[in-house]
């Protein structure tokens, strides 16, 4: 008994590596056995978030898949680059990061806040190699847009606590945008859209006139994201401000559990004939309005 409990504890125990990565050392922390056929779960952190943003969910996960987060350029103990990287850099580093540490596809991606943008980008540049998507309180191409309609929150909106710690990272989100929205991403593997239940979870010092309709535009812009797949979910988490898998851990490693599970049995592989009978359907209504037009 002893030793079976001794080996459980190895095989959740995290190992951190430095890896060259396409010229840039990365930071990169992986945990858990990878069994025959099943997926590599894959954690990509929000704006300005090390790895250690996933510290409530790695070691669980671990417990049923092989799980790997990192620390892009510039966070953590990665090493910086001489410009910040646009979001299709970042994804091309991931992929040589992966390569090199010989963390081999099939992946099962997770990313929280601009790290959603992320693993979209990654899944639409490297279709093949991805199996299934958990997007955490994920950002959307559309919400600088969406989001330009309200009056700019007051400035004393944000808790001191966030302000502390918000992005040491360069991003360009209004790019990364741009990108995402040339050929939003679609696909038929197992997508789980977590979404917070509270603007904020910590109460604000100013409070914002505007924080509702925030959220309900927030909301529906994860709404959207759940029509990506037809073997999507939409999960809101009541209890959870931005960072559910800190506020409610359990709903991440229990999405992250059933997508792993989904890719692995081969459901991700599976053609849904009115799924592709709809995208059909809309790309010839949309040639028809070009053509009208």
């Amino acid at each position: 008994m002893i030793a079976l409990v001794v080996a459980a504890l190895l095989a959740t125990a995290a190992t951190d590596r430095l890896v060259d990565a396409g010229g840039v050392t990365l930071h990169i922390r992986c945990a858990g056995d990878r069994r025959a056929g099943a997926p590599l779960v894959v954690l990509e952190a929000g704006a300005g978030n090390s790895a250690n943003t996933w510290r409530d969910v790695l070691t669980p996960i671990a417990q049923f898949a092989r799980v790997c987060a990192y620390d892009r350029q510039g966070l953590g103990t990665s090493g910086r680059t001489a410009a910040p990287p646009s979001g299709i850099e970042a994804v091309e580093t991931l992929h040589a990061l992966l390569r090199a540490a010989d963390e081999r596809p099939p992946l099962v991606m997770a990313g929280h806040s601009y790290g959603g943008m992320l693993v979209r980008l990654y899944a639409t540049r490297y279709p093949s190699e991805v199996a299934g998507l958990i997007l955490v309180d994920s950002s959307h191409e559309q919400q600088l847009t969406r989001f330009a309609t309200l009056p700019p929150p007051p400035a004393a909106s944000t808790p001191p606590a966030l302000l502390a710690s918000i992005n040491p990272e360069t991003i360009d989100l209004a790019g990364t945008s741009a990108e995402l929205a040339k050929a939003p991403w679609r696909a038929n593997i197992p997508l789980v859209v977590l979404s917070r239940g509270l603007w904020f979870k910590t109460p604000t010092p100013s409070a914002d006139p505007s924080a509702a309709a925030r959220l309900t535009i927030w909301q529906e812009l994860h709404r959207e994201l759940a029509t990506r797949s037809p073997q999507a979910e939409l999960v809101v988490a009541k209890n959870s401000g931005h960072y559910i898998q800190n506020d409610e851990p359990t709903l991440v490693i229990e999405a992250v559990r059933r997508v792993v599970q989904k890719a692995a049995s081969g459901d991700a592989r599976e053609v849904v004939g009115d799924f592709l009978a709809r995208l059909i359907a809309q790309r010839d209504r949309d040639m028809g309005s070009r053509i009208g037009a």
